[in-house]
């Protein structure tokens, strides 16, 4: 009988070895890889540092705040819009969907229920607003 730590981490590398997940680190690599990315990502970072910098001060200027806020919204919708950062986001949303699974299995086995039974497709998506209730 293997212990739950051991199954664990064989879990674990099996996770590491889905498609999902090579699709993920494939996608954070082109990321990695994307000058321009980098660039507007570097832009983000450095107009959030100016807001935060500003929301910071005693005396705050509300139209500096504002202009922030508007260049942090434009170079943050130039960031999610980048095709790169798309297909990283989708591959990690597969991975997450992935997890959810394995989560529903393992509360299935703490709650004392036949984990071969459980239904992850249908099991609680951890939204309230796909809910139908519970059992």
């Amino acid at each position: 009988m293997m212990d739950p730590i051991t199954a664990a981490r064989e879990l674990g590398r099996a996770i590491q070895n889905s498609p999902q997940y090579a699709a993920m680190k494939a996608a954070e690599k082109a990321c990695d890889a994307d000058a321009a990315l980098q660039e507007l990502i570097g832009d983000f970072n450095l107009v959030r540092m100016n807001l935060t910098q500003e929301n910071a001060k005693s005396e705050k200027d509300d139209a500096k705040i504002a202009d922030l806020n508007q260049q942090l919204q434009k170079v943050y919708t130039n960031v999610m819009g980048n095709s790169h950062m798309m297909d990283y986001n989708i591959a990690k949303q597969d991975v997450e969907e992935v997890m959810q699974k394995v989560n529903v299995i393992m509360q299935a086995a703490v709650n004392g229920e036949d984990v071969d039974a459980v239904d992850v497709d249908s099991a609680c998506t951890g939204s309230c607003s796909s809910c139908a209730g519970c059992h």
